[in-house]
């Protein structure tokens, strides 16, 4: 039997190549079958592919989970970063420019992708209910780039203005990290503006037709072994993976996009 599962664009697939053969070859050896591991052109298909069966399992942003679970798919496990399962979204600039959430008119935002939580999804909510700023009226542009890496990095090169990075609220370290991941020596050519408030983290999403016990077993497991806790930091930065409990994902229903 064949386990094809699929993992976000949201690291960069120039990225990933090394990671998914290591992958490949871990969920080989704990569920004793053959895995294809392939990584998603955006958050869209992963959705798409997630509802319709073309895969059987995928690590999935938040809103994925949120999109999928109410249909009858099981979100097996979720990620824990510095003893949180959860995380909001950094507001992030270039160093040295003059950038106010509070002087929003003519800004260019790097966006992530449409369904990205940390790097779209969250900063405009939190900018049309906390800062009353409407971007779609006040932006100059708003543009999507695919990946964390490619949106900093037009940031960085000054194609852009505003971007935002997955964070935790009153955790200055974990937007250094989340920096650092996506584009090496970007921390020191960006500052934090603001960070949202937080939603539930990413999981790992199984379908119908897979065996849900068995692939959470697999990524509880990780941290138990060399092979996974290498996994863990370098794929999916993370701790460890916990049980995720049924319908951890409802608050996040009403806003999950409907549309695929």
């Amino acid at each position: 039997m064949l386990l094809r599962f699929a993992l976000p664009p949201s690291l960069g697939t120039e990225r990933l190549v090394e990671q998914t053969r290591r992958l490949r070859d871990a969920l080989e050896d704990l569920l004793a079958e053959q895995v294809d591991v392939t990584v998603s052109q955006s958050y869209e298909a992963l959705t798409r592919n997630l509802l319709s069966g073309a895969v059987d399992a995928a690590h999935a942003p938040p809103f994925v989970c949120a999109q999928v679970e109410p249909q009858g798919l099981t979100v097996a496990a979720r990620a824990v970063r510095h003893g949180r399962a959860s995380y909001g979204a950094a507001f992030v600039k270039r160093a040295g420019t003059d950038v106010s959430l509070a002087r929003p008119k003519g800004l260019r935002a790097a966006w992530v992708d449409p369904r990205s939580v940390a790097g779209y999804l969250l900063p405009v909510a939190h900018l049309k209910s906390a800062r009353r700023v409407d971007p779609d009226l006040l932006f100059a542009s708003q543009t999507f780039y695919g990946s964390y890496p490619a949106a900093l990095l037009a940031l960085v090169e000054g194609k852009a203005d505003l971007s935002a990075v997955h964070a935790q609220k009153g955790n200055p370290e974990s937007i250094v990290e989340a920096l650092e991941t996506h584009l090496p020596g970007s921390s020191k050519q960006l500052d934090a503006i603001e960070v949202t408030a937080e939603v539930p983290g990413d999981g790992v999403v199984v379908g119908k037709g897979a065996d849900a016990k068995a692939v959470r077993a697999v990524f509880l497991h990780l941290e138990k072994e060399a092979l996974g806790r290498k996994l863990l930091a370098e794929l999916f930065h993370a701790e460890r993976f916990e049980a995720c409990p049924p319908a951890s994902y409802r608050a996040l229903y009403a806003v999950a996009p409907k549309d695929l």
